[in-house]
């Protein structure tokens, strides 16, 4: 689950006369979000199993569940993440014309002294108008 922020590929014309072109890899100008509070890894021994299963309600498209769970990856890695779960807790809503806000659960396993412990907490994720994650609440 690391995440390596590669520099700029450049892909210069076989031709001196044609230019450079550049692509920028989206991770390098799109830096991550904050982890909300609640599933962060506790301080104090809170360490659990998985325990029961996220029962998953219908409304928030396979498609949005993936980009909120690498969002969640990617906010969650630096604090030692072992896996990551995310499901549906029911219907999109539209905020505005440009922004979606899907209602999951996330479960998030963190190393805690030779056990697991488990983060567990219903959150909002934040779409912009082309699928991009841009908040986690």
């Amino acid at each position: 689950m690391s995440s390596t922020a590669s520099a700029p590929l450049s892909v210069a014309a076989p031709e001196a006369a044609l230019p450079a072109i550049s692509f920028v890899p989206l991770a390098a100008v799109r830096p991550s979000l904050d982890l909300p509070p609640v599933l962060l890894p506790r301080v104090e021994n809170h360490s659990s199993s998985a325990g029961n299963p996220i029962e998953a309600l219908p409304g928030v498209p396979a498609v949005v569940i993936t980009a909120c769970s690498k969002a969640i990856e990617i906010a969650a890695a630096p604090f030692g993440a072992i896996s990551v779960r995310v499901t549906s807790a029911g219907f999109l809503h539209q905020l505005s014309p440009d922004s979606l806000s899907a209602p999951i659960d996330v479960s998030i396993d963190y190393p805690w002294k030779g056990d697991l412990q488990t983060q567990r907490a219903p959150i909002t994720c934040q779409l912009n108008a082309t699928g991009d994650v841009i908040g986690l609440t």
